[in-house]
């Protein structure tokens, strides 16, 4: 009995450690293409939430923006009980009537009252409506929605910016895994160059010298390709911490390369950036909002003209107060008209700040339009130097691996030295290097065109981003 309860322990923990081990592995080798971390961003990105909150908000800003010419209603009750103490006071009091005239006398005495206690309740209803305000109200609403508008293209903008960070941590850990491939080849060309050596040292064909040289090389491979693991783990963290995510979720990407084989012409893509760019949208309406707050800043030379009905019941009793309602009671109704003539130039003030902010708005949207051309231009000439660059270092690679063949080769028959071989390899692991570098920095330039033109979250939309 003792054995079988010991064999299904056993079990049991067999199944355990195969549970975690299985959702660990799985962890380990999810693979995640660009769609699926931009995807991720979307969800999670602490920026979005924060900037659909503010959304969110610009949407309740229009609603309260209705208060203006909604009326606002008032409820009002109230109980208590006022005392007065005992006091003396010098005041008239009459003291008999004139037969003459038949009025009342009254000589100046020495007055004492009692002290005196007295209940009151009331209860009130307040109807307020605004008739004119300058067109305060209805600017009011038309900001409102103009600041909506505005917030809603940035949150558009803000969508496009952290796709583009995605898609520069994404193409950035390919990079660097690539870049760690190359090392890893690095270290075992140096390995196998040193077993190379080895051999040939014990048969007195080189000096011991140049062993020691190829363990040395060797060595600063592995220092190498260690430096570069690191540079590969800080990579997953960014690209974690840029979808939302715990930077120690353990994560693959897929490598899969494409690089735009033409563009349109420079001028062309100035004016589709000029065009669809949501920054250049939300400037629109912030400039709009600015205008209308001029607008609002005027209205406060209008006279404002407004309604109102006040409803009052009162009594000592509190029973009266809500019963009987033909009784107790007073009503007061009418309209008002109110014009503020002059309080220390502030309205004066008021105006002239809000034209200075149009103005200032507009200087910043021309600016910013001067700044995007730059930007796409710069990006545009970027991604042309790529290419050729790209090609070059193919041409750079294949003669690169031709130099280590030859000079492996010599060395091995005698005509070459080891310095010679070690010089090849390190321009063939150099090789390697730029143009890994050159492919994924020309994608990583073509994310930050998307972001300038405007379509980076339209093109994640349709399914463009792979």
């Amino acid at each position: 009995m003792a054995r079988l309860t010991a064999n299904l322990k056993a079990m049991f923990l067999l199944i355990v450690i195969f549970m975690y081990s299985d959702n660990l592995f799985s962890q380990e080798t999810e693979v995640l293409s660009l769609n699926d971390c931009i995807k991720i961003a979307m969800e999670k990105n602490s920026t979005l939430k924060i900037s659909r909150m503010t959304n969110e908000s610009a949407d309740k800003d229009v609603l309260g923006s209705y208060s203006g010419i909604l009326p606002s209603i008032s409820a009002s009750a109230n109980t208590g009980k006022s005392e007065s103490g005992p006091r003396e006071y010098l005041g008239d009091a009459p003291v008999g009537i004139d037969t003459t005239t038949g009025n009342v006398i009254y000589q100046q005495r020495l007055i004492t009252s009692e002290r005196t206690s007295r209940k009151f309740n009331s209860a009130g209803l307040t109807l307020n409506q605004n008739i004119f305000d300058g067109g305060v109200w209805w600017n009011n609403i038309r900001k409102a929605k103009t600041d909506r508008l505005s917030a809603e293209y940035g949150l558009e903008a803000d969508q496009n910016d952290i796709i583009l960070q995605v898609e520069q941590a994404f193409f950035d850990l390919n990079k660097q895994e690539k870049l760690l491939e190359v090392d890893e080849l690095a270290v075992s060309r140096s390995q196998a160059q040193l077993d190379r050596t080895e051999k040939m040292y014990e048969l007195g064909a080189i000096a011991q010298l140049d062993v020691f040289q190829a363990r040395v090389n060797l060595g600063n491979d592995r220092i190498a390709l260690l430096q570069q693991e690191n540079v590969v783990g800080q990579a997953k963290k960014n690209l974690n911490l840029v979808m939302g995510r715990d930077p120690f979720t353990p994560i693959k990407v897929s490598s899969k390369l494409e690089l735009e084989p033409g563009l349109p012409e420079s001028q062309e893509l100035i004016n589709s950036a000029l065009e669809n760019q949501p920054g250049i949208m939300q400037n629109e309406a912030d400039i709009k909002s600015r205008d209308l707050s001029v607008s609002l800043a005027k209205g406060i030379f209008y006279p404002n003209f407004y309604g109102y009905v006040d409803y009052r019941r009162s009594n000592e009793d509190l029973n009266r107060v809500y019963s009987n309602y033909d009784k107790n009671y007073s009503v007061s109704y009418g309209f008002g008209v109110s014009l503020n003539i002059f309080n220390g130039f502030n309205d004066y003030v008021r105006v002239q700040k809000a034209k200075i902010a149009k103005r200032s708005a507009e200087e910043n949207f021309e600016a910013y339009k001067r700044n995007l051309a730059s930007e796409v231009e710069q990006y545009y000439a970027n991604y042309k130097s790529y290419q050729d660059i790209i090609e070059i270092n193919r041409h750079n690679l294949d003669a690169a691996k031709e130099e280590v063949r030859l000079a492996e080769e010599r060395y091995q028959i005698g005509a070459g030295t080891f310095l010679e071989v070690r010089e090849a390899q390190v321009n063939l692991t150099r090789a390697e290097q730029t143009l890994i570098a050159a492919q994924f920095n020309a994608r990583i330039v073509l994310a930050q065109l998307d972001n300038a033109l405007g379509t980076s979250y339209s093109n994640f939309a349709t399914g463009s981003a792979q």
